[in-house]
């Protein structure tokens, strides 16, 4: 009887592991949809010198408007429901299920995936509850220009450093504290 135990404890255990190394050790979903949002971002921003009407003072909401038509137009759909997209005031870009397609978020409709700039590293990164994923990108022109202007005065109006997030899952140690080795943080 104790022989059988064992071996279902076993069992069970090698499947999970099994499981766990085919989806690469994590959710390749959310991996894949955090790419695809990378995407829209990046064709968003190279597509925004087209968009009339913008100007230093609201360059931000109209990348934010154009964004989330492009996000709501993505085929495959990037969500069931409608989404929504707000410019915070750290200048990250916040989407979330917009239940009633109001275009605000009210009580209730939750918070999917943000999307911010790391201007230090011109990458694009875009974050879900489960991890980070980042991207190049190559804006470039005057509503561009804008847009990022307005983007990263407020990241240093609030304390905002997306260049401290790595394209990792949340909670993930870092390879150096994974390595157990006290060198690094003592030094030659």
């Amino acid at each position: 009887m104790f022989n059988n135990l064992k071996f279902i404890i076993f069992a069970v255990f090698a499947v999970v592991l099994v499981n766990m190394f085919l989806s690469g050790g994590g959710n390749s979903e959310s991996t894949a949809q955090l790419d695809r949002i990378l995407g829209v971002a990046s064709d968003t921003a190279n597509n925004f010198e087209n968009t009339p009407d913008v100007n230093e003072d609201n360059a931000l909401e109209k990348f934010a408007e154009k964004y989330n038509d492009s996000l709501n137009a993505a085929e495959p759909p990037l969500h069931a429901s409608t989404l929504g997209t707000r410019a915070r005031e750290n200048g990250s870009l916040l989407s979330f299920d917009d239940l009633n397609a109001n275009g605000k978020q009210d009580p209730g409709e939750d918070s999917l995936f943000m999307m911010e700039v790391d201007g230090q590293n011109n990458q694009l990164i875009a974050t879900n509850q489960e991890e980070s994923r980042q991207s190049g990108f190559s804006g470039s022109g005057l509503l561009m220009g804008y847009m990022l202007g307005s983007m990263l005065s407020r990241q240093r109006a609030t304390g905002t450093n997306p260049a401290a997030r790595r394209a990792t899952k949340k909670g993930t140690p870092s390879a150096r504290r994974r390595a157990g080795s006290g060198s690094h943080s003592r030094g030659k």
